[in-house]
C-alpha cells in the first residue's frame, strides 16, 4: 500500500530536524566559548540550584574576608595608639624616678613638671584618637562621641560607654574592634593594685611608707577581714618608737584588742619600730596575748615617725590616668621646707610610681587582648580562604564543561547537521511537479 506524504509535511519535518541540530550545535558552541556546562537552569535544574546556593555562600564568605581586613586595620590602629601610650607612661615613670633625686632644686622639679604637663596633653590626645572614618577608638559603642572631656587639669570625664563595636568575620564569630576608654584609661587600680597606703594628714615626723606587699591574697579577701587599717606610732620621752595596727572601722588594736575609743594608751604600743623593717599585718609570736589574725599584707615604713603619726592601709580604688598625672604634678609643685614635707614628698612619689606601674599593666593587658584578636582574625581569614577554595572546587564540579565530551558532541552534531542538509536537498526533489 502506497503512503502519500504531503510536500508541506516533508518540509516541516526536515525543517524541524535542521532546527533541532542547529539549536544543539549553538548550545554546544556557547558551552565551548564560556567553558560552562550549565548556561540556563533548564540545562540542569538540580545542578543550577546547587550552584546558586554555593555561589551565595562563596559571596558571603568573600564579605567575611573583607570584614576581617577591616578588623585588622582598626585593631592595628588601636594597637599602635596603645603602644604610644605605653611609651608615654614609661616616660612619666622615668620622670618620677628622676624627681626622687634629692639633689634636684626647685627649678629642676619645675622643669620636670613642665615636661609632665606636656605628657598629660599628649595622653589626652591619644585617648581621643579617631580612625580614618572619624570614629573614636576608645568610646565604646558611641563611636561618634568624643570619649574624654576635661573640665580642669586632672579632672576628666568619660563620655563614652562600656560597649565594644563588633564586626562579623565568620558565620560564628563577631570580633570587637573597639575598646572602652573607661577600661583602658579610667579603671586603673591605685596603690599596688590590691591595697593602697597613705600618710595621715597632720603627720609631723619624717616617716615614709611604701606601697606595700600582698603576702596572701586569700587572707586579704577573706570574709571578716576589715581591709581598713592604720598603723599608729608612739614615741616616749627616751625616744623609743613603738607602733600598733588598728582596725580603722572599730578603732581597736588588732594586736591586743585595746579600744582607742576610750583614749590613747598610757604606755608604749605593742610592737617596737625598726626603720625599714616589714610591718606584718598578722599575729606574731612576740605579740602580747590576743586573737590570732592574718590580713595577708605587709608594709615598710622608713624614717622617723613622730609621736601620734599614722599611716593608712585601705583597698585599692579605681583611678584614671589623668588624675594620676595631675597628682604627680601636685607633688612636684609642693614646697619641701622641713623633714616632714620631704617625707610627704617621697611618700607621694612612691604612690605615683606604684600607680604608674598599674596603669602600664592596664594598657599592656589591653594590648595583649588586641594582639589575641588580631591573631584570631588571621586564623579565621585562613579558614575563610580554605572555604573559598572548596567552594570554587564545588562550583567547578557543578558548572565547568567537560571539553573532550563537548568537542565530541559538537563534531557529532556537525556531522548530523551536514547529513540532514544533504538528505533534505534530495528529498525536496522528490515531487511529481518535477515531471509535469
Amino acid at each position: 500500500m502506497a503512503i502519500r506524504v504531503a510536500t508541506s509535511t516533508v518540509y516541516a519535518l526536515s525543517n524541524r530536524g535542521l532546527q533541532s541540530q542547529q539549536s544543539t550545535q549553538v548550545r554546544l558552541q556557547n558551552q565551548l566559548s564560556t567553558g560552562r556546562r550549565i548556561l540556563t537552569p533548564s540545562d540542569d535544574p538540580i545542578g543550577a540550584a546547587r550552584a546558586l546556593s554555593v555561589n551565595q555562600a562563596q559571596s558571603v564568605n568573600a564579605q567575611y574576608s573583607v570584614n576581617s581586613k577591616a578588623v585588622d586595620s582598626a585593631l592595628g590602629l588601636t594597637e599602635s595608639t596603645l603602644q604610644q601610650v605605653v611609651e608615654l607612661v614609661q616616660n612619666v615613670q622615668q620622670l618620677a624616678v628622676q624627681a626622687g633625686n634629692p639633689a634636684l632644686s626647685s627649678a629642676d622639679l619645675q622643669s620636670v613638671n613642665v615636661e609632665l604637663k606636656s605628657r598629660y596633653e599628649e595622653l589626652m590626645g591619644l585617648a581621643n584618637t579617631t580612625d580614618g572614618t572619624g570614629q573614636y577608638l576608645f568610646s565604646g559603642f558611641r563611636g561618634s562621641t568624643k570619649p574624654f572631656s576635661e573640665s580642669s587639669f586632672g579632672n576628666v570625664q568619660y563620655l563614652g560607654d562600656e560597649g565594644q563595636r563588633l564586626v562579623q568575620i565568620s558565620a560564628s564569630r563577631n570580633l570587637p574592634i573597639s575598646d572602652s576608654g573607661s577600661a583602658v584609661f579610667g579603671s586603673v587600680k591605685n596603690g599596688n593594685g590590691i591595697f593602697q597606703t597613705g600618710a595621715t594628714a597632720g603627720n609631723t615626723g619624717s616617716g615614709t611608707v611604701d606601697i606595700g606587699t600582698v603576702t596572701n591574697p586569700l587572707q586579704w579577701n577573706a570574709t571578716g577581714n576589715v581591709r581598713d587599717y592604720k598603723v599608729s606610732f608612739s614615741v616616749d620621752a627616751a625616744g623609743a618608737t613603738t607602733y600598733d595596727i588598728v582596725d580603722a572601722t572599730s578603732n581597736k588594736s588588732m594586736i591586743d584588742g585595746y579600744d582607742y575609743a576610750g583614749g590613747a594608751r598610757a604606755g608604749a604600743m605593742p610592737r617596737g619600730y625598726n626603720a625599714g623593717s616589714e610591718i606584718e599585718f598578722k599575729r606574731l609570736p612576740t605579740d602580747p596575748a590576743g586573737a590570732n589574725w592574718d590580713a595577708g599584707v605587709s608594709i615598710s615604713v622608713k624614717g622617723v615617725p613622730a609621736n601620734g603619726d599614722s599611716f593608712s592601709v585601705k583597698p585599692s580604688q579605681s583611678q584614671d590616668m589623668f588624675s594620676m598625672l595631675a597628682d604627680f604634678s601636685g607633688i612636684l609643685g609642693a614646697t619641701q621646707f622641713d623633714e616632714n614635707s620631704k617625707a610627704t614628698y617621697q611618700t607621694g612619689l612612691g604612690r605615683v610610681i606604684g600607680n604608674l606601674s598599674n596603669a602600664l599593666d592596664s594598657v599592656l593587658t589591653t594590648q595583649a587582648s588586641i594582639g589575641a584578636r588580631m591573631k584570631e582574625t588571621e586564623s579565621v581569614r585562613s579558614t575563610n580562604e580554605d572555604l573559598d577554595l572548596q567552594y570554587s572546587k564545588t562550583l567547578s564540579g557543578l558548572q565547568d564543561l567537560d571539553y573532550t565530551k563537548a568537542l565530541s558532541d559538537f563534531a557529532m552534531t556537525q556531522t548530523l547537521l551536514d547529513a540532514a542538509r544533504a538528505t533534505f536537498s534530495k528529498v525536496q526533489g522528490m515531487s511529481l511537479f518535477k515531471y509535469l
